[in-house]
């Protein structure tokens, strides 16, 4: 039975994975310690989790020294995921990183070369390569259903509940992230670098704070303290839950740090609007763009190919704007059962665009539309089919998707000039 740690008990670290190894990999993990800067959170842990037995660390190094781990999974704040999974590697433990894999460009130069010298494997969690549409998605392109593959678009929008949250969380600061570009684009510019089957050459990017931040009519601290509550359409009560309430509320005397920071804050120092154009080694072009504070929730993924256009629409989170997408969808190609808060589509287009398919959904139960427990089966314990999609993200998959944010960032504040994603360097 292989022993495992966990660094970072926040909401990644104990319900994605603390919880699952204990319920659904008993007899063949055994967590074995939770390491966490701020100890009053591993304590949360420990009562959300109902054991006592569990031991808990201040001090990384010494649970490593102590307990001996087989592997570790890291799950702490993004800017400090190298320093653990360096550690790791030197000591040939097997590490299982939270994406992005680290935030730097010299971070990621150095897990380069430390994993070439390690004994020990590394993934990162990129699940979203395990979702059942992504997968079906990447099954056509190998395929060959859409021919040699010349063209990709990739945009998501964020509405303003979620793509908020990220402004009143540890996201909003740079040093802490380097942007969305990096802590939640690293999910999509993995998916883009995955269908290419190449690695990013060049990008040009633009972006800006548009909304939240500065520009917001006024502002307070955190929410539980605004006396703009009442008139704020951003309040939220974000300890509402009895989870919430153990892991953040109790433990925020500790470090100072809570959930519930003000959207409008003038420190906020990272965009909230970024689009990307994006060169790829094997000639494949590709447009990227994210926005945090639209008005309903979609992703919206277009393929062209040599032979044929690959379609992927998927809404949700705001009824009425779904509602009115739906309308606009017909025929086989809108799946409605989940209810007026989800649509989605997937079609491939072929013959002139006079043949049309449309590609069904496959419900998975479990976090993040089925990906995580599929994630966690394939890299904690093997795919024993092989791995034909080559869905689990090695560590060097982690590094091109964490150096194109970097670039498209890099890009931003050059003023939209031509970064080569490999270098760094300003063409």
């Amino acid at each position: 039975m292989r022993r495992v740690c966990i660094v970072g008990t926040g909401n990644r670290g104990t319900a994605s994975f603390a919880e699952p190894i204990l319920q659904d990999f008993a007899g063949r993990l055994e967590l074995v310690g939770l390491f966490d800067t701020n100890p009053l959170r591993c304590q949360a842990c420990l009562k959300i989790l109902g054991r006592d037995d569990i031991p808990v660390f201040d001090d990384f190094f010494a649970m490593l020294e102590r307990q001996r781990p087989d592997a570790v999974v890291v799950a702490s704040r993004d800017d400090t995921h190298a320093k653990y999974v360096l550690a790791c590697l030197e000591r040939n433990i097997d590490v299982y990183s939270e994406k992005p894999l680290c935030t730097t460009r010299r971070d990621c130069l150095a897990i380069r070369e430390t994993a070439v010298q390690s004994k020990a494997e590394g993934y990162v969690t990129h699940n979203m390569r395990f979702g059942t549409d992504m997968a079906q998605i990447k099954r056509l392109l190998l395929d060959g259903v859409i021919g040699e593959v010349l063209h990709m678009q990739f945009t998501e929008t964020l509405d303003r509940v979620h793509g908020a949250d990220y402004f009143r969380r540890w996201h909003r600061f740079f040093e802490n992230t380097g942007s969305l570009l990096i802590h939640k684009s690293s999910h999509h510019f993995d998916l883009l670098n995955w269908f290419a089957g190449a690695r990013p050459q060049s990008v040009a990017g633009q972006g800006r704070l548009a909304f939240y931040g500065k520009n917001g009519a006024f502002r307070g601290k955190r929410c539980s303290e605004c006396r703009h509550a009442k008139q704020c359409e951003f309040y939220k009560d974000v300890f509402a839950s009895e989870f919430s309430r153990l892991l953040y509320k109790e433990a925020e005397s500790f470090d100072g740090y809570f959930r519930d920071g003000c959207v409008f804050d003038q420190a906020i120092d990272i965009p909230d609007t970024y689009a990307a154009s994006i060169n790829y080694q094997n000639k494949i072009v590709a447009n990227y763009s994210l926005v945090a504070y639209a008005q309903y929730e979609s992703m919206c993924i277009a393929i062209e190919g040599s032979k044929g256009r690959l379609e992927y629409d998927k809404y949700y989170g705001t009824s009425k704007a779904v509602e009115h997408k739906k309308a606009q969808m017909k025929g086989g190609a809108v799946n409605a059962a989940e209810g007026e808060d989800y649509s989605r589509s997937m079609q491939v287009y072929t013959d002139n665009g006079n043949k049309v398919e449309y590609v069904p959904e496959i419900k998975v139960e479990g976090g993040h539309d089925g990906a995580d427990p599929t994630m966690r089966e394939a890299i904690f314990c093997g795919m024993p089919e092989g791995d034909p999609l080559g869905q689990r993200a090695a560590l060097e998959e982690g590094i091109q998707a964490v150096l194109l944010g970097i670039s498209v960032m890099d890009s931003i504040n050059v003023g939209g000039k031509l970064i080569d994603v490999q270098s760094g360097a300003q063409l």
